[in-house]
């Protein structure tokens, strides 16, 4: 049954209205533009979209910067980075640049996943160090092949190279742009040009002290060290090692120096004619060398010997196939220079339309056999000695 007040109500409220004694309620101003607008479907709202990132070469801008494994304060430690070295910048999470492992960090994964160097299991853990505890930066999956050795600290584990995916945090405050992502990897070319341009000088160095102080080419010896000294300032590092080994030189050079006088000094103060017939002998036989040129087999053990150092100490020739993949061809005729100076680059000169071209030499052709003859040489470059034109060691004759 109807509530009789409730309808009672209902028709006071139709007689006002009727009969002009009531109004409806006005609406707001927000109401009025709702109701004039037609009905809106529910919209999706759309995915956010990550903006695109453009990979770069970044350089530490400070000393002692951590490098985390994750975008935050809390993160782990993975090491700390040195000022001026440079990163692979791949990606940006909020304050933190997401960079790729160093050249030098290892990885680690138990031996027991890995068999005939393919992995067998699924989410097999890499870590960074060779133990249990040690924090997991990526995983490995059934079928996936892994290169590696036994790692030293511990023959369970593997040691490998971080998969290529692996990111580490670096916060932005201490990152400069320095380049594209091609930088890095041509500084790391350059790097090692220097470090075996100094472990050159050095056994040259080494070699070339052994000898009798008339016979020592100490402008040769500095030349290597001060190459690096003005030519590579951005690696500091490798200038001060030059810097300390050239003056190491220089004074065992200073010695011998000495030791020759006072040797000379005593033989003039009972000075025989067997005596002066060997000296004339030995001083003969100096200014041969020098009119012949250098001791080019000599150079290029020491060049092999850095070289030999740094690549698991394999043979000769595979040192000279990787100096062909650097090779340039030389045309012109081929004339002799055994100009009597110092420090010569070579001991043919090439020259096209009778302007010479470059100065060669090789331990590997008899270069006398094309004197007079317009060839091609295929000749990898060496140091000019700072001539006026380039110098190469000469690999073959077409």
């Amino acid at each position: 049954m109807s509530n009789p007040f409730l309808m009672i109500g209902a028709l006071l409220s139709t007689f006002l209205l009727t009969n002009g004694f009531a109004e409806e309620d006005p609406l707001t101003p927000k109401e009025i533009q709702l109701n004039a607008q037609p009905e809106k479907k529910a919209q999706r709202r759309s995915p956010v979209v990550k903006a695109a990132f453009s990979p770069f070469t970044g350089k530490v801008t400070g000393d002692k910067v951590r490098m985390r494994l994750q975008p935050d304060l809390d993160g782990y430690i993975v090491r700390e980075l040195t000022k001026n070295e440079l990163l692979s910048i791949a990606d940006q999470e909020g304050e933190y640049y997401c960079v790729q492992p160093p050249e030098a960090l290892k990885a680690y994964v138990f031996r027991s996943f890995v068999l005939d160097n393919v992995v067998e299991g699924n989410r097999v853990n890499i870590r960074l160090e060779p133990h249990l505890e040690a924090p997991v930066i990526g995983h490995l999956n059934s079928g996936d092949r892994v290169e590696g050795t036994i790692s030293s600290d511990n023959k369970k584990w593997l040691k490998i190279a971080p998969p290529a995916n692996t990111c580490f945090y670096v916060s932005k405050e201490y990152i400069e742009h320095v380049g594209g992502p091609e930088l890095k990897e041509k500084m790391a070319l350059r790097k090692e040009s220097v470090e075996q341009l100094l472990e050159a000088a050095s056994l040259l160095a080494k070699n070339e002290l052994t000898n009798d102080f008339e016979e020592i080419n100490f402008d040769q010896i500095k030349e290597g060290f001060l190459t690096i000294i003005h030519d590579y300032t951005d690696f500091p590092r490798m200038v001060e090692l030059s810097k300390e080994a050239l003056a190491g030189v220089q004074e065992e050079y200073l010695q011998k120096r000495i030791d020759y006088l006072e040797q000379k000094a005593a033989l003039a103060s009972g000075f025989t004619p067997e005596k002066k017939t060997e000296t004339n002998k030995r001083s003969g036989s100096f200014r041969k060398q020098q009119t012949t040129g250098q001791n080019w087999q000599g150079i290029e053990n020491a060049l092999y010997a850095s070289w030999t150092e740094i690549n698991d100490h394999k043979d000769k020739g595979a040192y000279y196939e990787e100096q062909k993949l650097v090779a340039a061809s030389i045309s012109g005729t081929v004339e002799a220079y055994n100009a009597p100076i110092k420090n010569l680059p070579g001991n043919y000169i090439v020259k096209s339309k009778n302007v010479p071209v470059a100065y060669v030499y090789s331990t590997q052709v008899d270069l006398g056999d094309y004197v007079g003859k317009q060839v091609t040489l295929i000749g990898s470059p060496r140091s000019n000695n700072n001539f006026a034109f380039p110098a190469y060691f000469v690999h073959e004759v077409q």
